[in-house]
């Protein structure tokens, strides 16, 4: 149904790999976002999905393995093509993608730094703004996430 989802200009949002755990991921194939992404000649619309607490915080992973499942079947996707599958499609599919979705003057965006490659399992987040203002820096003290666990551990 890849091409009757482009050709209406609906998104598909889709796991990377899960399978078999229930009905709706019964018959599921690795290659499923790219067979989506490439609907219609590249019309297609394809979002990394999940419905996981876990994998949510990892979708840059999650978008990093169906890079590698198209390269093992010979599909080159370039990391500026990948992330759409994170950002500027799930924008689309909600009727957003004027306000957010991509880095472009008038839209609001929060921004990740990377130190290398955000799809590779060894990047770490640099820097991160939200609304504008500088909440997270690797090597910032003032800038680090505080955890109820070390709260009341460390002297004042």
């Amino acid at each position: 149904i890849a091409d009757k989802l482009a050709e209406a200009g609906t998104c598909g949002a889709l796991w990377a790999d899960w399978w078999g755990f229930k009905a709706e991921a019964f018959d599921a194939v690795q290659e499923n976002i790219l067979i989506v992404d490439r609907a219609a000649g590249g019309k297609g619309c394809a979002i990394v999905h999940s419905d996981s607490p876990e994998g949510i915080q990892r979708m840059n992973q999650e978008a990093g393995k169906v890079i590698g499942v198209g390269r093992r079947v010979g599909i080159e996707i370039t990391p500026e093509h990948a992330v759409r599958w994170i950002t500027g499609n799930a924008a689309r599919a909600i009727g957003i993608d004027d306000q957010v979705g991509t880095l472009e003057r008038g839209k609001m965006a929060d921004v990740v730094l990377w130190n290398q490659n955000p799809f590779s399992v060894y990047a770490k987040a640099e820097k991160v703004w939200i609304d504008g203002a500088l909440m997270f820096d690797r090597n910032d003290p003032a800038l680090q996430p505080v955890s109820d666990f070390t709260l009341g551990q460390e002297p004042l």
